[in-house]
């Protein structure tokens, strides 16, 4: 793989930002990274596994931190693995035209569990503090 297709931050946030979910395979086969990657990404005390190489996983932490983006989470397994991105001001603006609903899987903390899974009981649920900050 060529060092020139790896992204920069703000190529990354531009593509995220222009689609209202992105998966994290569709992320590995856009810029040709490591399949096999996977890097630990944490925010307020929140901690999550994201199949992408250090660098891009630092990328995807920074703009989660900066709640450009959300994250939503696999049930399938055990731990709290990313298997999408969505940028903030989408969602927000959702919630907004729905007068401030929130999905019942959501935290406020910038993550989402995909399904229908009980959020407090994952890991990374957050705590009460974290879903009532909205």
């Amino acid at each position: 793989m060529s060092a020139s297709k790896r992204p920069s931050t703000s190529s990354l946030r531009r593509y995220l930002t222009s689609r209202p979910y992105v998966a994290v395979g569709d992320l590995r086969r856009r810029f040709g990274l490591d399949p096999d990657a996977m890097t630990a990404i944490a925010r307020n005390g929140t901690r999550a596994f994201v199949g992408l190489p250090e660098r891009e996983a630092t990328k995807i932490q920074d703009l989660w931190q900066r709640e450009e983006i959300g994250l939503e989470l696999s049930v399938e397994v055990h731990a709290p693995v990313v298997v999408g991105v969505y940028p903030m001001r989408i969602a927000r603006f959702v919630l907004d035209q729905t007068n401030g609903y929130h999905p019942p899987s959501g935290n406020g903390n910038g993550v989402h569990s995909h399904g229908e899974s009980d959020p407090h009981d994952r890991s990374v649920a957050g705590t009460p503090e974290d879903a009532t900050a909205e």
